[in-house]
């Protein structure tokens, strides 16, 4: 996780939010190819349909803010952070016998420290945060990076890992619907059908996860 976090933000600042999204979102992709090898999961045409699916609405609702100013080195980090998504939820399958507050606790604190270094090491701990936007950090950190990781990690052991891919995609249609909501940004058609095939892919595929 922590690995994942300091590429994806490296990606972020490089190439932009849409670009390292989607090459961040293709860590799903990993986890569903090697799933079959891993842990002996069926990997049926249902399941990739429901998943192609999913990824043709990451494209599409992402499809007006890819104006191609990235760089070379962006699109790397956002994919290195496609690879270390991958390994965090292959590595958490297999850490079975870590179960309940401890393994959200344990990764939390090891991803902080991960992070914390390198931030020392590329530009001291030295961090300024201007007092507007203290309240917007700490509701960051309890409810999405707290509140959030508590409830993934305690279902992650608990699901299929083609199941933790699929839903996963459910990020960034929430992050569009809350952008026209709290920010009152603009959302063409393109982006209400990527909307519709993440949906639907996100639900035809984890109905067929239960099912089999």
């Amino acid at each position: 996780m922590g690995l994942s976090w300091m590429f994806l933000y490296e990606a972020y600042h490089r190439t932009g939010v849409s670009i390292a999204s989607l090459c961040y979102y293709c860590g799903p992709v990993i986890v569903m190819a090697f799933a079959p090898v891993l842990f002996k999961e069926k990997l049926t045409f249902i399941k990739i349909s429901g998943f192609i699916s999913v990824l043709i609405g990451i494209c599409l609702i992402n499809s007006q803010s890819l104006d191609g100013k990235g760089n070379i080195f962006g699109v790397v980090c956002g994919l290195m952070s496609a690879v270390m998504y991958a390994f965090m939820v292959i590595f958490n399958k297999k850490a079975d016998k870590i179960t309940g507050m401890q393994n959200p606790v344990l990764q939390l604190v090891i991803s902080f420290l991960t992070v914390a270094v390198f931030v020392w090491f590329k530009q001291g701990l030295i961090i300024n945060i201007p007092r507007e936007s203290i309240p917007w950090v700490l509701f960051l950190g309890i409810a999405n990076t707290g509140i959030g990781c508590l409830l993934y990690f305690l279902s992650i052991g608990n699901l299929p890992v083609q199941t933790v891919a699929v839903t996963g995609y459910l990020e960034p249609l929430s992050a569009v619907i809350f952008s026209v909501l709290f920010l009152h940004e603009y959302i063409g058609i393109i982006q209400i059908a990527g909307m519709i095939c993440i949906i639907g892919g996100a639900v035809w595929s984890e109905g067929i996860v239960h099912r089999t």
